[in-house]
Order: structure tokens, then sequence, then C-alpha cells
């Protein structure tokens, strides 16, 4: 069954709460005048690349209104772009253009197919979960016992259309408009529906993991979606095969002390393996 909700709010950004991005942790900018907020905008957004207008608006103690209309005079200054649910760097504009889900699939194929399989073994009958962009996470879908029915809230077109074959299985999409390239839905409309569900699981992809720099995603538009669904979910799973260790991409997300659970291949770099298991995270090596 594909359930299809198409909410259309008022709200035009998300505000995450129980994922505070990394860099809402690391400033704080008890400052009243509006150059010192222009200026640490830049600064946050500069070193991210993507910060959302909730979590600016917190960073700066301000209404998102004010942040808005701070947004709009940067927008105007040419010095940054306005992007669904928040504010990006000028910087990485052309940086996600490489990125193709098509392609990206044949990529590592092997790993991510036993990374899959590995990750299904994770899920139980009757869980609702919400399912990641990203091929890893495709491939996950396509890895699901035949028996057992099945909840699943996802954004990817690739993803539905495998979820969609099953039976015993409810698809619950979000809505949004269709990126060619990705071929995931987006919008701050979506976003914010996501915020009413809820789940006991959620699987995220990622782009790159570096150590400092924590989990990056090519597309700014994909970390609202990503922090949302992290928010929505009481245990959170990270599939990434080893190719993404040590790369950063577009978009800061998360660190991976957000997450209860990592899985990856048998490619993972010691170091890796050491801050996991320092970081107390269940590792599971497919």
């Amino acid at each position: 069954m594909l359930l299809v909700e198409h909410l259309f709010c008022y709200a035009n950004s998300v505000c995450i709460h129980d994922v505070e991005c990394r860099s809402s942790r690391r400033y704080s900018f008890p400052m009243t005048s509006k150059n010192q907020r222009l200026d640490g905008i830049l600064e946050m957004v500069g070193s991210h690349h993507f910060m959302s207008i909730g979590d600016l608006a917190k960073s700066f103690a301000v209404s998102e209104m004010t942040i808005r209309r701070d947004v709009r005079d940067l927008v105007d200054a040419g010095k940054v772009r306005a992007v669904y649910g928040g504010v990006a760097s000028l910087e990485n504009s052309g940086a996600t253009a490489n990125y193709n889900a098509q392609t990206e699939r044949t990529q590592h194929a092997d790993e991510k197919r036993r990374i899959a399989l590995a990750a299904s073994t994770l899920l139980s009958p009757g869980d609702v979960a919400i399912l990641d962009s990203g091929t890893t996470v495709q491939q996950l879908a396509e890895c699901l016992p035949a028996e057992g029915a099945f909840t699943f809230i996802c954004y990817s077109l690739n993803t539905m259309n495998v979820l969609a074959r099953r039976e015993d299985t409810t698809v619950i999409s979000l809505g949004g408009v269709l990126s060619p390239k990705s071929y995931t839905f987006s919008g701050p409309d979506a976003v914010q529906a996501l915020h009413k569900y809820r789940a006991n699981k959620v699987f995220i992809g990622a782009t790159g993991y570096e150590l400092k720099h924590g989990l990056t995603c090519s597309y700014v538009e994909d970390c609202s979606w990503k922090q949302a669904a992290m928010q929505s979910s009481v245990e959170r799973i990270l599939l990434v095969d080893s190719s993404k260790f040590g790369k950063v991409s577009t978009c800061s997300f998360a660190g991976v002390e957000n997450f209860d659970t990592v899985v990856t291949d048998d490619g993972i770099p010691e170091p890796y393996r050491r801050d996991l298991e320092e970081k107390g995270l269940k590792l599971l090596i497919a």
C-alpha cells in the first residue's frame, strides 16, 4: 500500500531539537547587533556549508523571522544561497553536480549489498522505519525478508518503487519536489510533515565521514531530511561503506555520536573503528 501525503504548511523551515547540529553546540552568539549576526551567519555557513533557519535562530537567541530577514539581506548581497529549510554557502554551489543516483549505484556495489543484508537483520516484523535517500539504503529495501509486515516512511523515489512491490508493507511518502539527479523529494512542507511521524528505527546514509568534520552529504536539501528523520526515530542506524571514510562532502548534517549503530564493511580503517568503539557505538561489520 502506498500512502502519499501532501501537506501544505505555512512553516518554511525545520528546527531540530533532539538532533542538534554540531554547529549549534559549537557556536553561541549572545548578541543583538544585526551586523554581528550577519558576520556570525557567514562564519557558520562558511564552516558547515549549510545551516537551518531554526538552528541559526537558536544560536543567536532571536526569532526565525529575524533570521529570515538577515538571510534575505545576505542573499541580496550575493554572499549566501537560500535553499529549502535554510541557507547554504556559495563556495560549494556546484559541488553536488557530479552526484548521480544511477551512477552511484554501481560504485562499491558488493560492499553496499553486504551492508544492506546485515542491516536487514536489524528489522523486525511490525517495525515502523524511516528510510533515508541513497543507494545503500535503497539496497536495504531490496534485501528485506520476503515475509513480514513493515511500515516505511521514505522520500526516495527509487526506494518507494522497490517497496511498492511488496505485500503487507505500508509506504508513506511525504511529497515534495523531485530532484532529477538524486531521485529524492525535497521541500520545507514535506520535511515539516515528517515531524509529525514517529518511527522506532531510521536508516541513514552519508556521502562522507571524516573524524574531524563528521558526517556529510552531497545535497544541502538533504540535511533537513536527515536531521528530521533522526529526530523522529528512537534508534538511529548509519549505513556507510568503507569508501566514505576520510571523505568530506558539501554539507555537514550530524556527528557520528548521534547514532546508535553503524553498519559498514570490513574495509573500515582502524582509526575509524577505534573512534566508533570509544564513542560507545555498536559496530556491525558486513
